[in-house]
């Protein structure tokens, strides 16, 4: 009944949200007829509600879509540095990078449905709000030489989006209102720096995407970027804060 009444009020709150997104899209498809906007909901259409129904209903499901994940991961990881030179160096680094954060999840699905749940809303919340805030805005980029579509309007509206999800997360935890507005917040910024970091790794491969098995998004690594450091952390801070959460 608790997890019943929860997606009822997941849907109450999240339909103003879904209204404001089609006329951003519309907004965004009038400001850049080429942008694939399109091409991105339908990937996210697709993709999230098989998250969802592995988040909250079945482990093992969640644990089969980790290793496929972590699989397919790989694959992007050495078809990206098989023109590279010290190629051994950069296996070993890819190893850490795709295992650590695959682990972090497993541990936070078997830990608690909830702060994985709170954890992804707040990278697709971070992403979404970004992309529009960014898009609509515009204004000074962040790091143009690693990414040059990455505008301090979008880290803002990211971060927004992600206090409202903190907010809203607070009434599902022990932490209270202000320590999950500002943690979610912080998380944000780590979402968007982990971000920024697989682009930093695609300019070093001289890649522009991962890979195509996602239409509008690239590879894998593309479309889970900003989970690699978020996962880690939260699993940390989780284990440190137990009583929080």
């Amino acid at each position: 009944m608790e997890k019943d009444n929860f997606i009822k009020s997941l849907k109450k709150f999240f339909y103003p949200i879904i209204l404001l997104f089609n006329k951003l899209v519309a907004h965004i498809h009038f400001l850049d007829p080429r942008e694939n906007t399109k091409q991105r909901i339908i990937s996210a259409v697709i993709l999230v509600p098989i998250a969802l129904i592995a988040i909250f209903y079945s482990k093992d499901l969640f644990l089969l879509l980790a290793i496929a994940i972590a699989i397919m991961m790989t694959a992007e990881w050495m078809d990206m540095i098989k023109n590279i030179a010290d190629k051994k160096k950069w296996q070993l680094i890819g190893f850490f990078y795709i295992l650590i954060p695959i682990f972090a999840v497993i541990k936070l699905r078997y830990y608690s449905v909830e702060v994985l749940f709170w954890m992804f809303a707040i990278i697709w919340s971070t992403d979404i709000f970004a992309f529009f805030a960014g898009k609509t805005l515009g204004g000074t980029k962040i790091a143009p030489q690693i990414s040059p579509n990455k505008t301090w309007s979008g880290l803002i509206g990211g971060v927004f989006a992600s206090m409202i999800i903190g907010f809203m997360s607070s009434f599902m935890f022990a932490g209270g209102v202000m320590f999950f507005i500002f943690l979610s917040a912080f998380l944000s910024i780590i979402e968007q720096i982990s971000d920024l970091l697989e682009s930093k790794f695609k300019r070093i491969f001289g890649v522009k995407d991962s890979g195509t098995i996602i239409p509008g998004h690239g590879g894998i690594l593309d479309r889970m970027d900003g989970m690699m450091l978020l996962a880690p952390l939260v699993l940390l801070i989780v284990t440190l804060l137990p009583a929080r959460f």
